[in-house]
């Protein structure tokens, strides 16, 4: 196992390295935050369905 730790926006750095490391599944949790707290700050699992180009397996 490897751990890296790198500097920038989630979705664009785990987008990033999925690509880059032809990654074919991506499982993360799904946190039920406040609407409004998601309309002001952003859901960064929501940018990340948005933004990669493999399947997302969503957990809560």
């Amino acid at each position: 196992m490897e751990t890296h730790l790198e500097e920038g926006e989630p979705d664009e750095v785990i987008a990033r390295h999925a690509e880059a490391d032809h990654i074919d599944l991506l499982v993360m949790g799904a946190y039920g935050h406040s609407r409004i707290r998601n309309f002001i700050i952003g859901s960064t699992t929501n940018e990340m369905v948005r933004s990669v180009r493999i399947p997302v397996m969503l957990f809560r």
